[in-house]
């Protein structure tokens, strides 16, 4: 063999003997550890010249799902769990867009304590469904799509109904007022609900009145509570409570906690609590612990946690036994651990359920 040939045959036997070492892996490119087998991130104390190969990149374990884990929080405290999710924006997106907000509650249906989910927040009312065919279409693709991902899963819907505001079917009320309404909002009439209800697209129902303000009514001989007994009443007589298990629902949150006085937090607990379960609303549903809206945080305590005169009505009702839920999102909790845990002891001790995020955007 020509000393040549013996000189390339050595060459390559470096070369070869080099690349097992580095096990196959070209130089420049880092060493990733595949996730099932390490989530844990080498120290970074380690000096930079230590000998030996560097560490390798592992992938770090991903956080916690932060919906999850209050709703989890809550459901150990004897708080029934409901996710919410706006399932209308999503379906108005298209099917793509709708699948992957189902597909999200599918996962979320195997949370513990989890009873159902809210789709829909004041549907037909300003929320881009313009009809009650095309509400009525909504409602049977979620019940199509929920049959798929979470079959046993509750569906619960919530609708502000204008016209009942109105009282047109009494002599103090306004039929002008019920038809204007009508025509603004003709996919959250009394008759489209009604007809949601009876095609058994609705599991429960959250129902605003939309009462108007105390001034109207006592331009029409009535107070605020008693044009609330009239409509509580007068959805008796359609048959809702004979459709689907029918709550009540009413925002009392503000900006720095509820700012009623005493005596206003007694007509308030009275018309949008009393009233309702008098009339076989099977919970209220009060919006809301904690939340953004308008610009503004809103809630039902100030950050301080200390009752006030809303809160301290709402845990007699609740001791009284009646039913009522609140709405809270893990973004908005108070940011210590310590902080944390007394908000949900505090939504347990009154609220019996909580309207969770869910996290679908």
């Amino acid at each position: 063999m020509s000393r040549n040939v013996l000189l390339t045959v050595f060459v390559c036997g470096l070369v070869l003997g080099g690349f097992l070492l580095r096990r196959g892996v070209p130089d420049g490119i880092a060493t990733v550890t595949p996730a099932a087998t390490s989530t844990s991130i080498a120290s970074p104390t380690a000096p930079a010249d230590a000998a030996g190969p560097p560490p390798a990149v592992r992938t770090p374990r991903p956080a916690a799902d932060p919906y999850v884990n209050l709703a989890r929080q809550l459901s150990a405290r004897g708080v029934q769990v409901w996710f919410e999710a706006d399932l209308v924006a999503r379906w108005l997106q298209g099917p793509e867009a709708f699948q992957a907000g189902l597909d999200r509650l599918g996962r979320l249906a195997d949370v513990p304590g989890v009873a159902g989910f809210k789709v829909a927040d004041e549907l037909g009312y300003d929320d881009g469904i313009n009809t009650p065919a095309q509400a009525a279409d909504f409602l049977r693709a979620v019940r199509t799509g929920m049959q798929r991902v979470a079959p046993h899963a509750q569906v619960l819907i919530d609708v502000v109904v204008p016209e009942l505001g109105c009282l047109a079917w009494t002599k103090a009320g306004s039929a002008s007022c019920a038809a204007e309404e009508r025509a603004k909002h003709p996919a959250a009439t009394e008759a489209s609900v009604t007809g949601y209800l009876r095609a058994g697209l609705v599991d429960r129902l959250d129902l605003s009145t939309s009462l108007l303000d105390e001034w109207t009514y006592r331009s029409w001989g009535l107070s605020q509570p008693q044009a609330q007994l009239a409509a509580w009443q007068h959805v008796n007589h359609l048959g809702w409570q004979h459709l689907t298990t029918l709550q009540s629902r009413k925002a009392l949150a503000d900006a720095g906690g509820y700012q009623g006085s005493p005596e206003q937090a007694d007509t308030d607990v009275h018309t949008f609590v009393g009233v309702p379960v008098s009339q076989g609303a099977r919970a209220v549903d009060i919006w809301t612990w904690r939340q953004e809206y308008d610009g503004r945080t809103v809630s039902l305590l100030d950050d301080s946690l200390q009752p006030n005169p809303l809160w301290q009505r709402l845990a007699a009702q609740h001791r009284d036994g009646v039913h009522l839920i609140t709405h809270i999102t893990p973004s908005l909790l108070l940011p210590t651990a310590r902080q944390r845990s007394q908000e949900y002891a505090l939504v347990a001790s009154v609220f019996d359920a909580a309207f969770v995020a869910a996290g679908t955007g």
